[in-house]
């Protein structure tokens, strides 16, 4: 807390702020505040309204939810990551809400839910949010008029289910369309492409596999159609992306894979928390999406980074603390914040 700008100034209280020594002397004192490097040191005109603290930058990794998977794999939760746009004073209060990943479906005909948005928020600073991610696309029967079949958008988008073979002129496309995702955050969700109709003989020995959710480093794969009894496999999902604000390279953000066409054969999960297997939900904390059929897309996360020397140790919300050379590193895997 910064010094009084009027009034006595007493020895103790610039000990207090500067630290010191005791028996505390003025000569301890050259160089703080406005006081001289060297010769004598006035109380008032040295330290009014001075304070030791220095303000500072705080650089952030911010994940949101990743998108459960149906047939298609779950997309990646978006990820934003950068330095906050402000250079912080003591008592700005620094507010982390984290995005849960959205759940799984694992029946014929429904899409998986998206993930929900993280976001970091307070006055002084620009607020950064990130998307979640979206819901990877189920099957459509034939006939059928829905896109039940199609990834959702979101941070990055969900893979493409199974086509149907055969839809109502309703439907925006035979293929299973992959869902967009958001430019700077995410890629898209893979497409699985019709390559042979409900009608054929073999269709129903043979079912497409799905495709692959979007990571924040690469799009989702698609998923095959092989034409034989073998099982078609499911696109894998796309690669997340690297980070090394703890100190050490971690990969986070990775999509899910899609089924494959016999149920098993599934894609992989994309490196960094996608979900593999059949119904493999995605890594905690790491916004990875969701592996079809039906597993859950992972949480997000918040991870801020900011000199230890400035750190003054009031949270909420219980983050973890570690120290990476001269940088304090908060980790968020749940609300919270931190008051600078």
């Amino acid at each position: 807390m910064a010094l009084q700008s009027s009034g006595q100034i007493k020895l103790s209280e610039i000990a207090t702020e500067y630290g010191g020594s005791e028996p505390h002397a003025l000569s301890e004192y050259h160089g703080s505040g406005n006081a001289p490097s060297s010769g004598e040191i006035q109380l008032a005109a040295d330290f009014y309204g001075t304070s030791s603290f220095t303000p500072y930058n705080v650089t952030y990794l911010n994940i949101a939810g990743a998108g459960g998977a149906a047939k298609g794999g779950g997309g990646a939760g978006g990820r934003l990551t950068g330095t906050l746009s402000a250079t912080f004073n003591r008592n700005t209060v620094i507010t982390v809400s984290i995005g849960g990943g959205g759940g799984g479906q694992s029946g014929s005909y429904g899409q998986g839910s998206n993930g929900s948005n993280t976001s970091i928020t307070g006055s002084g600073f620009t607020n950064i949010t990130t998307t979640g991610g979206g819901g990877g696309g189920s099957g459509e029967q034939g006939g059928g008029s829905s896109d039940r079949h199609h990834g959702n958008n979101g941070g990055s988008g969900g893979g493409g289910g199974t086509p149907p073979g055969e839809v109502g002129s309703n439907s925006s496309s035979i293929n299973g369309l992959g869902g967009d995702g958001v430019a700077g955050q995410g890629n898209d969700g893979g497409t699985t492409i019709e390559n042979h109709d409900f009608t054929e003989d073999d269709y129903s020995t043979v079912p497409h596999g799905a495709s692959g959710g979007g990571g924040a480093g690469a799009v989702g794969s698609a998923g095959i159609s092989q034409r034989s009894n073998s099982g078609s496999p499911g696109g894998a999902g796309g690669s997340g992306t690297a980070d090394s604000i703890t100190g050490s390279s971690v990969t986070r953000a990775g999509g899910g894979g899609g089924v494959g066409g016999s149920g098993s054969n599934s894609g992989s999960g994309g490196s960094g928390g996608g979900g593999s297997a059949n119904g493999g939900a995605g890594s905690a904390n790491t916004g990875g999406g969701g592996s079809g059929t039906g597993g859950s897309g992972g949480s997000g996360v918040v991870i801020l980074s900011l000199p230890t020397a400035g750190y003054s140790g009031t949270t909420s919300g219980s983050p973890s603390v570690s120290t990476s050379g001269s940088n304090t590193i908060l980790t968020f895997t749940g609300s919270g914040s931190y008051t600078t």
